[in-house]
């Protein structure tokens, strides 16, 4: 998942995968942790663009 959301794109399926493992560990609610999960994901997925332009400016050598 974490490389698809510092691209800025989100995977539900994946997602929802991950929401259901991390209630069942805690014990949470789904909602709830699917709440926390989705503002930790949007934060990382607002700062993409970004990311992907410093990434940019270092080219991979052959």
């Amino acid at each position: 998942m974490a490389d698809k959301v510092w691209k800025g794109k989100r995977v539900t399926d994946l997602e929802a995968l991950l929401v259901d493992r991390l209630a069942e560990v805690t014990g949470r609610e789904r909602w709830s942790v699917f709440l926390d999960l989705d503002d930790i994901l949007d934060r990382l997925a607002a700062d993409a663009d970004r990311w992907l332009a410093f990434q940019a400016t270092h080219p991979v050598r052959h």
